[in-house]
């Protein structure tokens, strides 16, 4: 984890951080999109604050399946990403893409012993507000 001078840890989209899932969608047999969210926890507000938020590309087969099987606010944590990005000069505008090529699913008190959760197969069942959850829930 990173710490910055005031002793925040930041996670953000990187190797080794951890995620929580707010929707999934199937593209194709090897590409799944999805918009997760990181967050730390502000040692001064005791408030968690969100440090990446968005659509990834879940990329390759056997991701793209695992990927399938997530719920709303299942937490996972990032293997292989990648950030690539191009331009369009016809419409004038850059691209970012990313993509996770591997993760594992992170057991948590959050996702255990919840049946009112169902698959993601479009929208989440509720707009994403922020990361809610309390210290016990967090690996560090």
């Amino acid at each position: 984890m990173l710490r910055n001078k005031k002793g925040v840890i930041f996670t953000g989209f990187r190797t080794g951080a951890y995620a929580t899932i707010w929707e999934v969608d199937s593209m194709s047999n090897t590409r799944t999109k999805g918009r997760i969210s990181t967050s730390y926890k502000n040692k001064d507000t005791g408030a968690y604050e969100q440090d990446f938020g968005g659509f990834v590309f879940f990329t390759g087969s056997a991701c793209a399946k695992k990927a399938l099987s997530l719920r709303n606010k299942d937490r996972i944590r990032l293997g292989d990403i990648e950030v690539t990005n191009r331009y369009d000069s016809k419409s004038g505008r850059e691209y970012v893409d990313f993509k996770i090529f591997s993760f594992d699913i992170v057991e948590s008190k959050m996702s255990e012993g919840r049946d009112d959760r169902s698959y993601n197969t479009g929208k989440s069942e509720r707009e994403y507000s922020g990361d809610e959850e309390n210290s016990d829930d967090l690996p560090f």
